[in-house]
């Protein structure tokens, strides 16, 4: 069979209930990626519904069950970018990827207390919020420096590689790491799920878990155990393999 892209292989896996086609608005659209800024406006604006494709929240590192540390899972948000609230679902798609990752198992509250994280946001993520990224990083900078004497950690997203063999999430939490702030990156509930406290900028996969106050960094907002588990299995059903997206799985779930 001829490879399809993954939007088509949604609407594949939806039966054509969905569609790639901006200008088929009877469909509600499939999207992929931030670049997609003004088809995910203009649905908003009309009231469209779009499903929002783009890297998956957690699995994709290298692991007992991804050992090669593939891309295989991908997020799909119905009418948003990211699932930034706690929905009631079953545990059993989180169960199955803490098998596969067992570092996804919540350790506890680490006591780390050497640095403060800053994780530089992605380019795309500013252009598609309508912010500078040196802006935000320099007063984010200052915030920090005005509530904690912790030396600051810059954290630029390198390559895949490097991020994954290399230097990666972990072995910079590892060094020591107090807090995580980002602006809406996955790095902050990957800070979460490993003990350790995050700060984002505006709703995203961490916001159920993680503090916006910087003020609070003394004290930052830890959530309980229940929380961080209702929120990981939302996650979980929300990305999904290629295969369960070409065979409907992905569809039955998120229609």
């Amino acid at each position: 069979m001829k490879d399809i892209s993954i939007e088509e292989s949604l609407v594949k896996g939806s039966g054509d209930i969905c569609t790639t086609d901006l200008g088929d608005s009877t469909k509600p659209l499939v999207v992929r990626g931030v670049t997609s800024k003004t088809e995910i406006e203009i649905c908003k604006e009309t009231g469209r519904d779009f499903y929002y494709i783009d890297t998956g929240y957690l699995g994709n590192f290298p692991s007992v069950g991804n050992p090669s540390g593939k891309k295989v899972w991908h997020r799909i948000v119905k009418n948003e970018l990211q699932h930034s609230e706690i929905a009631e679902v079953s545990p059993d798609r989180w169960d199955a990827l803490v098998k596969q990752d067992p570092r996804l198992q919540w350790p506890g509250w680490k006591n780390y207390n050497k640095k403060i994280l800053l994780v530089i946001p992605n380019p795309k993520a500013c252009r598609y919020y309508n912010i500078d990224s040196e802006q935000w990083i320099a007063e984010t900078t200052e915030k920090i420096k005005q509530y904690s004497d912790l030396p600051i950690e810059v954290r630029v997203k390198g390559s895949r590689s490097y991020r994954n063999r290399e230097y990666t999430i972990y072995d910079a939490f590892d060094s020591g790491v107090y807090a995580t702030v980002s602006f809406n990156s996955i790095a902050s509930l990957e800070s979460v799920l490993y003990g350790i406290p995050a700060f984002v900028s505006v709703p995203c996969a961490a916001s159920p878990l993680a503090g916006t106050d910087l003020s609070t960094l003394a004290d930052p907002f830890k959530p309980s155990q229940e929380t961080i588990l209702k929120q990981c299995r939302t996650l979980a059903y929300g990305q999904f393999t290629v295969n369960e997206i070409l065979n409907g799985t992905a569809w039955d779930i998120i229609k």
